[in-house]
């Protein structure tokens, strides 16, 4: 079987499956990865019950329960997808450099995976950190279709005596399509909070430098960003503050948290709280630690922070609260039979929007070599909140236009934000480094998403190094769903499966 065709349907593989509660305690799949044959790894959907009301999400999990997969880089990737939905879906690895082919996004690398179907996904892994995968079909990612992608190495398994991973997710019991239906309405989205109106200033947390301790919470006066959607919860690991996930750590001992923003409309801000951290890693790249107890965590991205346990032990939470929203949710690290706090639902004061605070104090380890860009690409991002219509360098997709680039090019692509509302930029199949910020020229973070602030300018440079038609787009779902999209095409790319005209069909399906 071709490692980009269907093959035969599964059956009898549609028995209930209850949600983990303990959805990240991933297991390792070096024994099939040994064996040859490849993991099994199933799109279903499961019920679901937030603030006890029951609904019903998709879960991409192995035959065992387990959310997502924890692979060694040694072993390769060899994964079968198994679509137990009754819809079309495909799945994307998020920030893995791999074949353009195996990269999961219908209509760009391959048709979708039908109702009943397999793909094989089979390819080298180049790559070790926090990673995570997602559904690339539709609105499914409103629907909780993600799961984590952790690539374990053993320099990092060194770095902590503990590790633990904490998935943020977004959730409304709104169907997603009438999420957007009301959205390009231009309807406000509501979840369960009110819409009333909200004053033009108002105390706001936000996040500081503080030269003796790092990135810090304050309280600034300010408006509320813009955002899309008001969400019934954000939850981590799929759980509310009213029951979070608790990690049983050892008094005295490093905890590494690899911290994914799996949301599909929500950007956060992560609070270690009592636990002063270090920020190590971006995207699953090294960067030079940087302190605190506060840090922005965009749409798509992840953030590693090395945090230590006090020796007298204690619970502490670890709290993500919503840009523009007072909306919280989170995770407790607590060592044995101590007393688990209650998270508040709410903070007291809404969150700001993000900004280029953070990411100016970023450094990469390991940065690109010196060289002369020989391409510059502009990326203008435009739209309309009222009439609900995103675009890149004026376009709307799905259209024939390309970012066009040759195979062996150092490029660079001048992000620039003409709108009001903040938007991760995410480029398939590459990583991508920062070298200017609104004209101040760093040696930035390596990243596969770059959050690109309010009338903001953002430069980042890329070898193009690995043939293909690559999807390259703003990570709000519904920004990308409406246009924010386009593609990076290679000179002699293949491009047989890049089928804009069948895009919008994906929405026709989507509940």
């Amino acid at each position: 079987m071709s490692q980009h065709s269907h093959s035969m349907i599964v059956k009898d593989m549609f028995r209930p499956v209850a949600i983990l509660t303990g959805l990240l305690t991933l297991f390792s799949v070096a024994a099939a990865a040994e064996s040859g044959s490849p993991v099994l790894l199933y799109v279903r959907s499961v019920p679901i019950t937030i603030f006890g009301k029951a609904g019903e999400v998709i879960a991409i999990e192995q035959g065992n329960g387990a959310m997502g997969l924890h692979l060694k880089e040694a072993d390769g990737f060899n994964v079968e997808v198994v679509n137990q939905l009754k819809e079309p879906t495909s799945i994307h690895w998020h920030g893995l450099i791999l074949p353009a082919l195996m990269d999961g996004v219908p209509f760009v690398s391959q048709n979708p995976i039908p109702a009943g179907g397999t793909f094989h996904y089979q390819f080298p892994l180049k790559q070790s950190g926090t990673y995570w995968l997602h559904s690339h079909y539709g609105l499914q990612e409103q629907l909780l279709a993600s799961a984590p992608l952790i690539l374990e190495s053993e320099e990092q398994n060194a770095k902590a005596d503990e590790q633990y991973t904490v998935l943020l997710s977004d959730y409304s019991f709104t169907p997603p399509a009438k999420i957007l239906e009301r959205l390009k309405l231009g309807m406000p989205s509501m979840g369960g909070m009110s819409m009333k109106k909200t004053p033009a200033t108002q105390k706001l947390y936000a996040q500081k430098w503080d030269e003796s301790g790092g990135f810090a919470r304050t309280v600034v006066e300010g408006g509320l960003p813009d955002t899309d959607v008001k969400y019934d919860a954000l939850i981590a690991n799929r759980r509310t503050v009213e029951a979070p996930e608790v990690f049983r750590v050892k008094p005295g001992h490093t905890v590494l948290l690899r911290i994914i923003a799996g949301s599909a409309a929500t950007n956060f801000f992560v609070n270690t709280g009592a636990l002063s951290s270090q920020l190590t890693a971006v995207d699953g790249k090294d960067i030079e630690p940087v302190p605190g107890n506060y840090f922005q965590l965009g749409i798509a991205q992840r953030i590693d922070l090395l945090v230590k346990v006090p020796d007298q032990g204690g619970a502490f939470p670890i709290v993500a609260q919503g840009e523009g929203t007072n909306q919280q949710c989170g995770v407790v690290l607590a060592t044995e039979n101590e007393k688990i706090p209650k998270i508040p639902l709410h903070a007291e004061f809404a969150a700001a929007g993000l900004d280029n605070n953070q990411e100016l104090r970023l450094k990469a380890t390991n940065p690109f070599p010196d060289k002369a860009v020989d391409r510059s690409l502009p990326c203008v991002l435009g739209g309309d909140m009222a009439k609900y219509r995103w675009t890149i360098n004026g376009a709307v997709y799905p259209n024939r236009k390309s970012l066009d680039v040759k195979e062996g090019e150092r490029v660079e692509i001048v992000f620039r934000n003409d709108t009001g509302m903040t938007h991760p930029m995410h480029l398939h199949g590459h990583d991508v480094q920062v070298t200017e910020i609104d004209g101040t020229k760093v040696q930035g973070a390596l990243r596969d998403t770059v959050i690109v602030p309010p009338k903001s300018t953002i430069k980042v440079i890329f070898d193009a190094n690995n043939p293909g038609v690559w999807a390259f787009h703003c990570h709000i779902l519904y920004h990308a769903d409406v246009g924010m999209f386009t593609v990076l095409k290679y000179d002699g790319a293949d491009t047989q499966f890049w089928q804009p005209e069948k895009t919008l069909t994906q929405l026709s399906n989507s509940p």
